[in-house]
């Protein structure tokens, strides 16, 4: 990653210190814009990392994931915001008060209220990433957190509290591990984990004469499966990554990944962006092996295997075809991966047919998310920058990116920079790292909360009007799953509902679907990650509905 970034840092700073941000195309008048609301609405919070000056720390650097979960199962969305800081400055914190902690924000009716330390969740480490899901399978969503160290799981007690039974549940992994995902990998309706690892820290390559990450060794990507719960009701996994291919070649800089059915043959396959290495993508296969299932990498095959500076993913169907598309942030001179998914694992590079001339190029990307966010039944782009390394806190901040799809215009595919008609070329540039989507205030449209390096969290409130809405909310014990609406005149609108993606984080995870003009879906069909399927007729706009455990009703 950093063998690019000293070339760049000297081409975007000027001599006072400021920012100058690649020119932005001209944009439409998009329906929407955003406002950062963080410090209104109560979330009050600070990245721990380069108070007292900068270090060439690169985890500190590299954190700053979040996630939204119903905690306390009341139907509003909370935030859990995972903290870092610099080995360097550890002594000063402790003069300080403290080292930074992790935070957990309960949403009130669409304010917030730290409940870091009644929880328990108030964790001082030097972290990456979260991933909320319900291991155990009492109803109420748990934590992971991966660290630079051991990562960590929270259990959810239902009464507001959490305890950490990383080491009880066997996911305690050690080392430098940064994306997690949660999916039933083999369809047995219990939540399984995967990590991505990235630098083995105390292991460098002596002889070798390029940049970082590349000066260390690469750390093992980790599958585990859930084996139910042991006596004590602690859920138990093992870790079965070599023994089904994963990462059976070389351990390589894992970053960002997602869980996604991209062949639609029912089960859950493997998406890796690796930093300077190639994207790998591991195809389910069921088998008759001890475990019903191996993973085999097509990433070359599948044409998705570029070696870029992969960090942030988001997977999602954004030519409006079915199938389910990639996009992967990259930095400086080169363009972000954008990968158009024509046939079962057949992709197609699509930065060029995009609308967007050499889209990410000159920035540096993370967090990323395709999501409706006007409401016009497609799914527009967020893209989330800021420079690595970090040399200097105000000048290595960078603007957020939006991007207007034109697919519901009749223009499948289509792309338009709308970074400035949305408000985000005029506001506060950031050292942005993690991103999660939400619709944290429960009015149809969907928010976006930031995590940032050394700087304060980021809300950015959606306010877009003229439009109709729906959203599906799955059983919290529940793996997963896929939603198929079709609208009264036969639009059709694919999403999936599993857990991590971005960067370091992991979204609402109810789903979203902008349905425009709509007053209804006329189907919603409905297949959870154990196979069972059930279709509802005739379903209202404008609400929140929740499937019963059994699919037998909705209920708003």
């Amino acid at each position: 990653m950093y063998r690019y970034l000293f070339v760049l840092s000297a081409l975007v700073l000027t001599a006072c210190g400021g920012y100058i941000a690649p020119s932005m195309q001209a944009a439409s008048t998009a329906p929407l814009s955003f406002s950062d609301v963080a410090a209104d609405v109560g979330l009050d919070f600070q990245h721990g990392a380069f108070r007292w000056g900068m270090s060439g720390d690169p985890i500190a650097m590299m954190g700053g994931g979040l996630c939204w979960l119903d905690y306390d199962n009341d139907g509003w969305q909370d935030l859990y915001v995972v903290n870092s800081y610099a080995t360097a400055e550890a002594g000063q914190h402790e003069k300080n008060g403290g080292l930074p902690t992790n935070a957990l924000f309960h949403n009130e009716g669409g304010t917030f209220t730290d409940v870091s330390v009644a929880s328990g969740t108030d964790l001082a480490v030097r972290g990456n990433g979260c991933v909320s899901a319900d291991f155990d399978q009492d109803g109420w969503v748990d934590i992971y957190v991966t660290t630079s160290r051991v990562n960590l799981l929270l259990q959810n007690n239902g009464d507001g509290s959490f305890t950490e039974i990383g080491v009880a549940a066997g996911v305690d992994a050690y080392g430098w591990q940064t994306a997690a995902n949660v999916g039933d990998i083999n369809n047995d309706g219990l939540p399984d984990l995967f990590t991505a690892g990235y630098v083995d820290i105390n292991n460098m390559i002596v002889d070798s004469d390029m940049g970082f990450p590349n000066t260390h060794y690469g750390l093992r990507d980790l599958l585990y499966i859930n084996q139910g719960l042991n006596a004590d009701g602690i859920p138990q996994f093992v870790e079965v990554g070599e023994q089904v291919g994963l990462e059976n070649f070389e351990f390589e800089y894992g970053l960002g990944a997602a869980l996604t059915d991209y062949d639609g043959d029912g089960d859950l396959d493997i998406f890796v962006a690796n930093d300077t290495n190639p994207n790998r993508l591991y195809r389910n296969d069921a088998d008759d092996s001890a475990l019903g299932f191996s993973l085999v990498e097509v990433g070359a095959t599948a044409q998705i295997a570029d070696i870029n500076s992969g960090m942030g993913v988001s997977a999602g169907d954004f030519d409006s075809d079915g199938n389910v598309d990639l996009f992967i942030t990259n930095m400086g001179p080169q363009l972000h991966s954008v990968y158009r998914n024509d046939v079962a694992l057949g992709f197609s590079d699509a930065t060029q047919d995009l609308g967007v001339a050499e889209i990410g190029k000159g920035w540096t990307g993370w967090g990323t998310t395709w999501a409706d966010f006007d409401l016009d039944t497609d799914l527009d782009l967020v893209v989330i920058n800021g420079a690595i390394p970090v040399l200097d806190l105000t000048a290595d901040r960078m603007q957020a990116q939006f991007y207007t799809n034109q697919s519901a215009q009749g223009a499948a595919g289509q792309l338009v920079d709308d970074s400035a008609a949305v408000g985000l070329e005029t506001a506060d540039p950031m050292i942005g790292r993690g991103s999660a989507v939400a619709d944290y205030d429960n009015d149809g449209d969907l928010d976006i909360a930031i995590g940032t390096i050394g700087g304060n969290l980021v809300l950015l409130e959606n306010a877009v009007q003229g439009a109709n809405w729906l959203q599906v909310e799955l059983p919290a014990d529940v793996s997963g799953g896929t939603v198929t609406a079709t609208l009264p005149d036969g639009t059709q609108l694919y999403r999936e509902m599993y857990r991590g993606s971005s960067y370091l984080s992991a979204e609402d995870p109810r789903c979203h679907l902008g349905l425009g003009a709509a007053t209804e879906v006329a189907t919603l069909h409905i297949t959870l990650s154990d196979g069972r399927e059930a279709t509802f007729t005739n379903v209202a706009a404008n609400q929140i509905v929740s499937i019963s455990r059994d699919l037998a009703s909705l209920a708003e």
